[in-house]
């Protein structure tokens, strides 16, 4: 797996590129060869071991920057423990809540600040182990000697979701899945013949950044990892080492395609996207912004617990042709986002609320079967036996409609679904596209009423008349309520928490804020 893949590079590999000093292994000039992160595995592996991580337990990691993340967690299976990945971005209260119930946690890796939380946090556990003095006392230890590690369905590592209606679940998967989910990615590179330097901002604990390491390393692809997702630095970054492929997440892609004018993109002939839906404005703005004359927009809808379910390609040079289309049909985009076909292993159906099968083409509860499924939710088992019934079909939380060609078209989230319109992300689709100076833009049901809510980029003002105009169309809406941006709630994942955003709304007075 990771560790194994890592030790398997040759010693001459392109350098990976970071924005960041780890602590394990050092940086110059913003480079790091991959024979020194395997090096730094192999020994963190056998210091971790003489401070007590054993085979079969659970550790927490509870880092900073990529790098750390990748060498600790590739040093726990190593050992046979399973690591469990908490973003750095979550505060003490929320971490504390989600292991609050999890057994065999016999150990926390952190330090600094988030050290010291931890022991305040995680009082049960026994062991607190300072990865500063890991680094520390690394160049005494032996790389650790070990039999290559076959997949299986054991645990193999612990990851947690965006949070976006509530607290993190903490999402168990095994090293089949893990593999699987691989190895779709890489053949999807192989396939679009991707060379040079892979370049991923998303954030370092997610199930799709363990299943994008180890992708990269099955095609032994340099890795471009960036801390730092603000456009100042992602632009820096881009424009001084130009990777091929680049994977953030949607709404940090929207966040950036201002930059696409300046040359930012220039190099990048693959843009990757998950997590969410991406809109099709900000499509338009990464490939127009692309030296390359195919380049090309994947988004992949998929999940933690399931792995990849439907992909969609955007070819450069169809954005213009694909715009007059959709304007012609926007009672069709009305009825939702399309997120393309199914992959062929990946078994869909759309059912009601009862569970029976509906007609191609009608709305539904979206679940799923598929050889990348997780093993479970550690924290919150009860949800595991709710949505995945007799380890069968896992219910995605997502309602959608699937085509008799098996094209999927996502609708909402089941617990954000409005009654005012078939679809809120369609409407964001539509609305983002006419208004590229909206920076976020959501679409809520409160007191029975759509209710739009955006933030401006900087330097932009709310048009009201063409306003008027564009929604005349749409179904009926309140006046949208124009926030600054950071009062958006945020996953780690940058997803916007709906929830949260709606009892923030509704504690302010709205008559301030709308237009």
């Amino acid at each position: 797996m990771i560790f194994d893949k890592l030790l398997a590079l040759p010693s001459d590999a392109e350098p990976w590129i970071v924005d960041h000093q780890p602590i394990i292994v050092a940086a110059e000039d913003e480079k790091i060869p991959p024979s020194e992160i395997a090096d730094a595995a192999a020994r963190t592996a056998t210091a971790l071991r003489a401070h007590g991580v054993v085979p079969g337990e659970r550790c927490v990691v509870w880092l900073e920057s990529p790098t750390d993340i990748i060498v600790a967690y590739a040093a726990v299976t190593a050992l046979g423990a399973v690591p469990i990945l908490l973003s750095p971005t979550l505060s003490g209260p929320v971490a504390a809540a989600m292991v609050e119930n999890v057994t065999g946690i016999t150990g926390v890796i952190a330090t600094d600040d988030r050290l010291a939380i931890g022991v305040e946090t995680f009082g049960d556990v026994g062991r607190f182990i300072d990865w500063r003095d890991i680094a520390a006392e690394l160049p005494r230890h032996k790389r650790i000697s070990r039999r290559r590690e076959v997949a299986s369905d054991a645990a193999y590592v612990v990851v947690h979701t965006s949070g976006t209606t509530g607290i993190p679940k903490l999402a168990e998967c095994s090293g089949a899945s893990i593999r699987f989910n691989a190895r779709v990615q890489a053949v999807i590179h192989r396939l679009s013949r991707l060379e040079g330097h892979l370049a991923l901002v998303i954030s370092p604990v997610h199930g799709r950044t363990v299943v994008g390491i180890l992708a990269a390393l099955m095609r032994r692809a340099p890795l471009m990892l960036l801390q730092d997702d603000s456009p100042e630095n992602v632009d820096r970054m881009l424009k001084r080492h130009r990777p091929t492929y680049l994977e953030t997440h949607p709404n940090t892609f929207r966040a950036w395609q201002h930059l696409s004018p300046g040359g930012a993109f220039r190099s990048v002939r693959f843009f990757g996207a998950g997590f969410d839906v991406i809109h099709p404005d900000t499509v338009s703005a990464l490939l127009a912004g692309s030296d390359h004359r195919f380049a090309v927009c994947v988004e992949v809808y998929g999940q933690n617990e399931t792995g990849p379910i439907a992909i969609r390609s955007h070819l450069k040079g169809m954005q213009k042709p694909l715009r007059a289309l959709r304007r012609l049909r926007r009672s069709h985009l009305l009825n939702g986002h399309p997120a393309g076909p199914r992959f062929p292993f990946c078994r869909v159906r759309i059912v009601d609320d009862s569970g029976r099968p509906v007609p191609a083409g009608t709305p539904g509860r979206m679940v799923v079967k598929t050889p990348g499924v997780f093993s479970g939710y550690i924290n919150r088992p009860d949800l595991s036996s709710r949505d995945y019934p007799d380890n069968r079909w896992w219910d995605t939380g997502d309602w959608g409609a699937k085509s008799r060609t098996g094209r999927i078209t996502l609708v909402d989230r089941q617990v954000d679904k409005v009654s005012g319109a078939v679809s809120g992300i369609a409407i964001e689709d539509i609305l983002l596209e006419r208004f590229p100076e909206f920076l976020e833009f959501v679409v809520l049901e409160m007191n029975g009423d759509l209710q739009p809510v955006l933030s401006l980029r900087p330097g932009t003002e709310f048009r009201k008349e063409a306003w008027r105009s564009a929604t005349g169309r749409l179904p009926r809406m309140a006046e949208p309520v124009v926030i600054p941006d950071g009062d958006f709630p945020r996953t780690v994942t940058g997803k916007i928490q709906r929830e949260r955003l709606k009892k923030t709304l509704a504690g302010r007075p709205l008559s301030a804020t709308r237009h």
